[in-house]
């Protein structure tokens, strides 16, 4: 019976999945790509980006003045050219080429948020994850790293080749099994996928890698763990009342 239930909760899950697919409209950001834009956060919140999107965001509190998309290319557009010029300058700085592949999937995920009712961002978005894609792959061809690695994982599932970033963030996990971000992303493509399984391993090895709490990840990752483990029994309970209403309604008839 619980295998059944299994089953059937997974069918109901890659439904919903397909439903929402269906239902989204152009430019609308799917439940996954929105992930990826609060773990872009979480990956870089100690990083430079930091700056560039508190700016952004510290002069929408200090005024009612709602942010545009046009606020989001003024809070990196310069840091861009810089990092563009330094690379030109230097093809080999893999600390400038990754900050600028970083800097470009960061912006444009920001842009993304206005893809639903501004087509011009919409489609300068999706060339900023390009270029980010370019320069990740740059990055890698000088020296393997674990952000770059995960950066460009997140660039292909944005970019919708789901496929492609499951591989990716394998190969990451397998790799660096102690990066804690790279865990974080696995489990939340999976649990995108419907694959709860699989998820909330993966969010448990984020959890382990982080047991300190030193790389920032520990407490989002328990938290999505929570959820996920939360729906499972929600929907066992379930499952479990439905089978009992079953057996109560044969007997009744017998």
């Amino acid at each position: 019976m619980a295998q059944k239930n299994k089953s059937s909760k997974k069918k109901s899950q890659n439904t919903a999945t397909e439903d929402a697919k269906k239902k989204r409209k152009p430019g609308e950001l799917s439940t996954f790509q929105k992930t990826v834009i609060i773990i872009f956060v979480v990956v870089f919140a100690l990083s430079t980006l930091a700056g560039a999107l508190a700016s952004v965001f510290q002069s929408q509190n200090s005024s009612t003045q709602t942010i545009t998309a046009d606020d989001i290319d003024a809070s990196y557009e310069g840091t861009v050219a810089d990092l563009e010029a330094k690379v030109e300058a230097d093809p080999e700085d893999t600390e400038s080429l990754l900050s600028l592949a970083q800097n470009c999937s960061s912006w444009g995920s920001m842009l993304a948020l206005f893809g639903s009712s501004d087509e011009d961002a919409a489609t300068r978005s999706t060339e900023l994850i390009e270029r980010a894609i370019t320069y990740y792959d740059q990055c890698l061809a000088l020296e393997d790293s674990a952000e770059a690695r995960l950066g460009k994982a997140q660039c292909e599932s944005y970019l919708g080749d789901t496929a492609t970033a499951m591989t990716e963030l394998g190969e990451l996990t397998t790799a660096y099994p102690d990066y804690a971000n790279g865990w974080m992303a696995l489990g939340s493509l999976y649990e995108q996928q419907g694959m709860t399984d699989e998820a909330a391993a993966a969010y448990q090895s984020a959890i382990d890698a982080d047991s300190d709490g030193e790389q920032g990840v520990k407490d989002t990752a328990q938290q999505y763990l929570d959820a996920l483990q939360s729906a499972d029994e929600e929907d066992s309970g379930e499952g479990d009342d439905a089978d009992a209403e079953q057996t109560d309604s044969q007997e009744t008839s017998e």
